[in-house]
């Protein structure tokens, strides 16, 4: 089973993110492309931009906001509103958008489903829904919730994906914006009819109401807006809702995926990890909270926090600053997640090895000399380089490895001396090969 996954939403109006309670009394709420580098930044898994008035004003959706967003974003960027046909799937797709969603269009003809899978591959066409209660049953709303038709939500959701939706977006308008949750009935009723993903949407208002949509609702994920836009909450908080108690968290090394170690937290260590950016546990021994590396300096700096599916463990994706085993071993596991030929490992031993020394300061390091002396360190970088460019012309296969390994450690090296550790390298370099 897939992790559930947290999906923000961007309602987008005249190229403004607008948020209202019911569909209704919209308000200004910020730049689409802003938000959406935010809320990336904070943990989202995906993000959705609806174009909310484009079907009412029977144009297209706005592609120059949409190709703005999508430039910022890594994770997965779903576009709705204002397809009116198949054939406006594949201009939104080459402006950036990995999903699209469609509502009024798909009402009036339903092809719409089968001729974009057909095209594109069901994998990137959304069945968007939004249904209001009546009595025993849920009636369907197209063009921005305001137009009432015939047909039953859970019947529609079944025949969207009969003709080729590959994923449900299931918004309640009697919840939308009013904060007390979602709609467990309707989105369990969906979620049991049909074998694809369903996204709950409408009513969130604390994290509670995220898990209640997994646990209860049966959602494949959980969409969120308002609460987020104006501050009610935050993506990390929300990404563990209803975890109590000694938690176990994995670490994990983001940069290669290797294990770290395993240990338990309460919230209050979940909140100081969340606050200070470096893991924090709970020591059961003796029994008060603690930061992994307040003594020996090799903290585990927070990439991102996530719950399982179960809701009752947590995966912490860090980057260490140096072994995670108090052993002095690079991860609780020995060489398991930590390959000796793995590049990003030798890396990360290569730079913990630098820091040690920086830290420890041996007597006649030839690391202490470089970090202390900027000419140095500088003189000796430009020299290995010039070694390692003569051997390659040369074709020296042999040599050219060697003075390539002599330029990785005065590069490591000069950072270090400049206050730049080896994770930011990575970083950078793992944001370029997407």
């Amino acid at each position: 089973m897939l992790r559930p996954r947290i999906i923000v939403c961007l309602d987008v109006r005249d190229g403004r993110v607008v948020k209202g309670t019911r569909f209704k009394r919209l308000r200004d709420v910020g730049d689409p492309v802003e938000l959406a580098a935010r809320y990336e930044a904070e943990g989202a898994d995906e993000i959705v931009f609806l174009d909310v008035s484009a079907s009412r004003e029977g144009r297209g959706t706005l592609l120059d906001t949409v190709r703005r967003t999508a430039e910022t974003l890594f994770i997965p960027l779903t576009v709705g509103g204002g397809v009116r046909s198949a054939e406006d799937i594949g201009p939104l797709l080459r402006a950036g958008a990995d999903k699209i969603s469609v509502n009024t269009a798909a009402v009036r003809n339903p092809g719409i489903f089968s001729h974009g899978a057909e095209r594109f591959g069901s994998q990137c066409i959304v069945a968007s829904i939004d249904a209001a209660r009546e009595g025993e049953r849920y009636r369907c709303y197209t063009h921005g919730g305001s137009e009432p038709t015939d047909l039953d939500a859970v019947s529609w959701a079944a025949e969207c994906q009969e003709r080729g939706a590959g994923e449900i977006l299931l918004t309640s308008i009697d919840r939308d914006g009013a904060r007390v949750g979602y709609e467990l009935a309707l989105t369990r009723a969906v979620a049991d009819t049909v074998p694809i993903p369903v996204i709950a949407s409408g009513g969130a208002g604390e994290a509670e109401h995220l898990r209640d949509a997994f646990v209860e609702g049966h959602a494949s994920a959980a969409l969120v807006a308002g609460i987020l836009h104006v501050g009610l909450a935050d993506l990390d908080r929300l990404d563990f809702a209803g975890l109590a108690g000694l938690i176990p968290v994995v670490a994990q090394d983001a940069r290669d995926g290797g294990l770290l170690m395993v240990a338990y937290a309460t919230r209050e260590a979940l909140d100081r990890t969340l606050a200070t950016g470096q893991v924090h546990f709970w020591s059961r021994s003796r029994k008060r909270l603690w930061k992994k590396g307040e003594s020996s300096g090799n903290v585990l700096e927070l990439i991102s926090l996530h719950a399982d599916c179960d809701g009752d463990t947590l995966l912490a994706r860090v980057r260490p600053t140096g072994p995670a085993c108090h052993t002095g071993e690079a991860t609780c596991f020995g060489t398991v997640g930590s390959p000796a030929n793995d590049p990003d490992a030798v890396l990360a031993e290569l730079d913990a090895t630098l820091a040690r020394r920086e830290r420890e300061r041996p007597a006649g390091s030839y690391t202490v000399r470089l970090l202390d002396d900027e000419n140095l360190r500088l003189k000796k970088l430009g020299e290995e380089t010039a070694e390692l460019v003569t051997a390659l012309a040369k074709g020296d296969r042999e040599r050219a490895v060697q003075e390539a390994a002599d330029v990785v450690y005065h590069l490591l090296t000069a950072l270090r001396g400049a206050g730049v550790p080896a994770a930011e390298l990575t970083e950078v370099l793992e944001q370029r090969r997407r």
